[in-house]
């Protein structure tokens, strides 16, 4: 959290004061049921494949083993969770299914999230094979077994699918099965039954994935449709799904005779290709049970970190679509729950593993971290009318956002609704709902600028009382001169990370003081101090000051920010970050590090002069490391790489990635 940072103690009165900020490990509906029960497109009975409609499997591009669990490791990371387009939109794009809003509703509204963990997940759904041995070694008897009333499955001689009825388990469905295939008709409760054994025998921690663990290992890092893209046609090719039948499309498939020559049925695990993940039938084959409670409005309060679905509920979340599912059901963000007695033969289950503190410890020493900068933030004028209007200004490069470890930007607004409006030509506030977007992309955001006293002290207190609330960082400025100059510490991925701020225009009107909150004046020797402090009082392997500096639109730097900036890198910064001018400057490589003058405007409507187009720079820093890091903390040979993505704004202020190849 980012409340109530820890101060430390034993440092001298004019050093920074760095607030820890922990990111955790990261820097980084149903049974096929009668229709009265259920709506029937969220039901085993949505998709039907009669005749011809399946989809032939290509070759597996490897063998993938019956008897034992197969791990992909899933790193830590941020992703954009629920549908990526509007309720509507879904509903127009898949119109020929004639579906109801309220089908899909539960899809939105798209947020972020962060799974700070990295966890094992199983390369493939449980194999029939794998839960025989489960058997095999503890007698167990699935519930299906168990209460006389067995499961679903096939019957040859009449060429329906049944309901339930003892001859069916997850023995025998009535089509044809090997060792190989997806496991099917088992309940919530068997699922938990074999994740206990596959702890003992991992020694590890095994269990169902929460639905945010499971759509984060299905998107792998797209936000479309399907993790193969947008078309349907796409995942028909790819997974064990089928196409659909205008004439059966809405009926139920136990009413439907099935050709036994041209079968739907699950195929063998890994007979498509993995997901970018390494993940095989992350969509089709089988729907795959989740640990979470289900909650239509669930993604309204939805937490931000690692979400673990609701507190208690009466169905669970299944996810993925199956063998019997047309491509609406098969998308990365659909939903669907089961009562956790239900047994399918559409319905089986993967499971993931929890790695120890040291594994986590050890993986994350192993990667590198990505920093994001990107430049002036406005949320007043147009893209304020845009976030009043229920608009993210930031989608359009929400990848570019989501994609690093951390985020970082330049706030030129003030937050809240209180202070006293000072007397000066532009004044910024930012929309309300402004928190909500920040806190959606950005991890840190520098205050030290002219803006962010545009409603006196008042009003920058309340900011600050806004971002703390909304759980953002914060540098550059503060109630005092002692919060002004405090640092924002990150830990991430076994990398101390700190942030300081600094701001050069006009800095004797916006400063703060000893009893007036402002914001961090650029003093040059100070910079230096504080940059020596975080990295030998408080360890920091990484320190970046972010400077507001330079002249309004001009594309060069002056010589004595070129001087300065050195100067700071030859104390041991590892980047120097800066803007205000709202044009991007020349960078210089010194010493193996960037300096980069000016990043431009990032959402900003306003500008002095008017050019057709309007573009900014965001920078992403590629850290090495923890190990070799450690190792090279003076910076002397620290390697970095960094690279510019350019970025344009549109007539409201909101930016968009520029294609280089343009």
């Amino acid at each position: 959290m980012l409340n109530n940072f820890p101060r430390f103690a034993s440092q001298p009165p004019i050093a920074s004061l760095l607030r820890s900020m922990p990111f955790g490990q990261l820097f980084s509906k149903r049974d096929w049921a009668p229709l009265n029960l259920v709506p029937l497109a969220l039901a085993f009975l949505t998709a039907t494949n009669i005749s011809g409609l399946a989809q032939e499997a290509p070759q597996a591009p490897q063998t993938v083993p019956t008897d034992q669990t197969q791990w992909v490791q899933v790193p830590a990371g941020r992703f954009l969770m629920g549908s990526h387009v509007p309720a509507k939109q879904v509903l127009d794009d898949f119109r020929e299914y004639q579906r109801d809003i309220d089908e899909i509703i539960d899809e939105h509204p798209q947020h972020a999230v962060e799974i700070t963990k990295p966890f094992l997940m199983a390369k493939t759904e449980v194999t029939v094979g794998q839960f025989r041995a489960f058997v095999e070694a503890t007698g167990y008897k699935t519930r299906a077994e168990l209460d006389g009333k067995g499961g679903w499955g096939f019957d040859p001689v009449t060429k329906r699918c049944d309901q339930r009825d003892p001859r069916f388990s997850w023995k025998q469905t009535g089509y044809p099965q090997t060792d190989s295939h997806p496991v099917v008709n088992v309940t919530w409760e068997d699922c938990q039954a074999y994740c206990r054994w596959l702890s003992v025998k991992e020694n590890r921690i095994v269990r169902l994935p929460t639905e945010a663990e499971w759509e984060y290992s299905n998107r792998a890092n797209t936000n479309a449709y399907y993790s193969v893209g947008n078309s349907p046609s796409d995942v028909l090719a790819q997974a064990r799904t089928l196409k659909p039948n205008p004439k059966t499309i809405r009926q139920a498939i136990q009413n439907l005779v099935i050709d036994p020559d041209t079968p739907p049925f699950p195929v063998p695990v890994g007979s498509y290709r993995p997901n970018v993940m390494g993940l095989h039938d992350m969509h089709g084959n089988v729907w795959e049970w989740t640990s979470d409670w289900y909650d239509k409005l669930y993604y309204s309060y939805s937490p931000a970190k690692d979400p673990q679905g609701p507190k208690q509920g009466s169905v669970k979340v299944r996810r993925g679509g199956g063998w019997n599912s047309f491509p609406m059901w098969a998308r990365s963000s659909f939903r669907n729950w089961n009562d956790i007695d239900t047994r399918c033969a559409n319905l089986g289950f993967r499971v993931v593993a929890e790695l120890s503190p040291l594994e986590i410890k050890q993986h994350e020493k192993s990667q590198s971290v990505s920093l994001l900068f990107v430049g002036d933030i406005m949320l007043d004028n147009g893209p304020g009318n845009a976030v009043n209007n229920g608009k993210d200004p930031f989608e359009k490069c929400a990848k570019l956002l989501l994609d690093a470890d951390v985020t970082v930007g330049n706030l030129e607004c003030v937050l809240g609704k209180g202070g006293k409006q000072v007397n000066k030509n532009y004044i910024f506030r930012g929309a309300s709902d402004s928190p909500k977007y920040l806190k959606k992309y950005f991890h840190a955001l520098s205050l030290a600028n002219n803006h962010t006293l545009d409603f006196g002290p008042d009003g920058l207190i309340e900011c600050v009382d806004v971002l703390t609330k909304a759980d953002i960082g914060f540098f550059g400025a503060g109630r005092d001169l002692q919060a002004a100059r405090s640092g924002l510490m990150l830990d991430v991925k076994g990398r101390k990370i700190v942030l300081l701020g600094y701001n050069e225009f006009r800095k004797e009107d916006y400063q703060a003081t000893e009893n007036r909150a402002g914001n961090m004046p650029l003093n040059s020797d100070w910079v230096i101090e504080d940059i020596r402090y975080a990295k030998h009082a408080c360890n920091a392997d990484i320190v970046i000051p972010f400077i507001h500096w330079g002249l309004e639109m001009n594309p060069l730097p002056t010589d004595e920010q070129r001087t300065q900036a050195k100067r700071w890198i030859d104390a041991g910064a590892t980047a120097v970050i800066g803007g205000h001018p709202h044009v991007t400057q020349t960078i210089d490589s010194y010493r193996g590090r960037p300096i980069v003058y000016s990043l431009g405007n990032f959402v900003f409507d306003y500008y002095p002069v008017d050019p057709a187009i309007w573009y900014g720079w965001a920078i992403r820093l590629t850290i090495p490391p923890a190990g070799e890091t450690q190792q090279t903390r003076s910076t002397e040979n620290l390697s970095l790489d960094w690279e510019t993505i350019t970025v344009a704004m549109d007539p409201q202020g909101l930016p968009y990635p520029v294609d280089p190849n343009e």
